[in-house]
């Protein structure tokens, strides 16, 4: 394989595999799509952690959330000898460029990149106060000023706009049609250079507010969407989400929320109409659709310039969403919905579109790059290089997978056939304090996927099943490092 000259690396906003490649037929996908079809699509990839900041931290980093630059919503400034991702590249010769959002915050890392273009919803008068928005309606627009205006002065019962808008502009109006079009110029500045470039972009949709082009909503009819075949808890289910997006991360006052939604409390979680479920899903596959579209324009670009065959594409979501499943709207949960992402990697001369079912993470993305480019990889990264799976995806692999969330400090480990979750909580006095009493000591979820892929049924404490519990918990308790040097041999 000659080595890559240039890199293409793509973050989207909350995005589950919720494309067409990955099964969902109804969804128009077209250019995520062509990417599979050049690459390797994972089928069985997952964040370590069920939200935007630590998750991007994490595979950014080459650290699990464990360590101290893993689990928190900004970085700063990598720890000395630990470069980044982009910073790394960057030492190497290439030139690293960010746009859109690729850290959570925009003023982390700025010793990894050549150049950084700020984040867009700040440069437009789409976001208050961190409420990330993008509306383009004037009668929206103005009830995100009031917000804002509102918000400063401490009010309680706040309203952002609805949660859904369907507006006629063109792409570029929203943020994400930005973000394609200064990628375009980025591609189109530095094409016949000598130094290879590393292109970091980092779309928003599908996160909250489902604000796309009107275009994009016609591609579906409302009344075609799937609805969650699950819309429960889970029978015998421990955790469940804070419901942070719902509330717009809103926890400490429960009355901020989109105002086509009802108000509610941490205890008394919404039951959408089934008309508001068809919209919010409706509004979530336009979303999808939009970033879709915005990819493909970057496509496109590379293509004319003739260096489509030069580039590794990396496409990744920095975590899942649920669409109704455990009745829920959100990330920041151990199931396989929030916890899932998609991740497809191409890689020309090697990839040819052949999925792979390996368990995979997000933090072994970095040491991969490494190897497509013929890096030695530093020595503080803790993912497990892809690049075999690359030339056989049905090489044996890890034996599980680790995500972890503030929520009940859990942790849970997923492997081919079961989803272990231990939860705990550690009050401000620093005891640990367990959410249920059990023979072993903490509160378990156990799913058995292969016959519960839903995840409906705990059966961790049936006692047909205390050995596969004690056994997984000893795999979690151990953690990545065994499963890693096991994969290894």
């Amino acid at each position: 394989m000659t080595k890559p000259k240039n890199v293409l690396f793509i973050a989207v906003d909350d995005l589950r595999p919720e494309i067409s490649c990955f099964g969902k037929a109804k969804l128009h996908t077209p250019n995520l799509d062509k990417i599979a079809a050049r690459g390797i699509q994972f089928n069985r990839a997952y964040c370590q952690v069920p939200v935007c900041g630590p998750s991007r931290i994490s595979l950014l980093t080459g650290k699990r959330p464990s360590q101290p630059t893993g689990n928190r919503w900004g970085l700063g400034s990598p720890p000395p000898g630990e470069p980044s991702l982009p910073g790394y590249f960057k030492a190497q010769g290439f030139r690293t460029v960010s746009i859109g959002k690729v850290y959570h915050r925009n003023d982390d890392d700025e010793s990894g990149w050549t150049r950084r273009y700020r984040d867009t919803f700040k440069e437009q008068p789409y976001t208050v106060h961190g409420y990330c928005a993008g509306y383009q309606l004037d009668e929206n627009l103005r009830k995100l000023r009031n917000f804002g205006r509102q918000f400063s002065q401490a009010k309680a019962g706040l309203d952002l706009p609805p949660i859904c808008e369907a507006a006629d502009v063109p792409d570029n109006a929203y943020p994400d049609g930005i973000i394609a079009q200064r990628a375009v110029e980025v591609l189109r500045e530095f094409q016949g250079q000598d130094d290879p470039l590393f292109l970091a972009l980092g779309f928003y949709r599908p996160h909250l507010p489902w604000a796309v082009p009107q275009k994009y909503w016609d591609l579906y009819d409302r009344d075609d969407v799937n609805l969650a075949q699950n819309p429960f808890l889970p029978k015998d289910g421990i955790g469940i989400s804070n419901l942070g997006d719902f509330l717009h991360y809103g926890e400490e006052e429960i009355d901020r929320t989109y105002s086509d939604l009802a108000k509610y409390s941490e205890d008394d979680f919404p039951l959408l109409s089934e008309a508001k479920q068809r919209e919010c899903i409706h509004g979530y596959w336009a979303s999808v659709s939009f970033t879709d579209a915005q990819i493909g324009r970057v496509l496109a670009e590379l293509e004319r310039l003739d260096q489509l065959d030069e580039t590794v594409i990396v496409l990744w979501g920095d975590n899942g969403w649920h669409l109704g499943e455990h009745r829920l709207w959100s990330k920041t949960t151990s199931f396989e919905e929030s916890t899932r992402i998609p991740m497809l990697v191409s890689v020309p001369g090697l990839t040819n579109g052949l999925p792979c079912n390996a368990l995979v993470e997000l933090v072994d993305l970095y040491p991969t790059l490494c190897d497509l480019v013929g890096f030695e990889r530093p020595p503080h990264l803790e993912g497990l290089s892809l690049a075999p799976l690359l030339e056989n995806p049905h090489k044996e692999w890890k034996a599980g997978v680790f995500s972890m969330m503030h929520q009940g400090h859990a942790r849970t480990l997923r492997t081919d056939r079961y989803r272990l979750t231990r939860y705990t909580y550690v009050p401000a006095e620093g005891d640990l304090w367990h959410l249920r009493d059990s023979a072993l000591g903490h509160a378990f979820e156990l799913f058995d996927l292969h016959n519960d892929p839903g995840e409906n049924v705990n059966i961790a404490g049936r006692p047909e099943h205390r050995a596969q519990v004690e056994e997984l918990d000893r795999m979690l308790t151990a953690g990545w490092a065994p499963i890693r040097s096991q994969a290894q041999c």
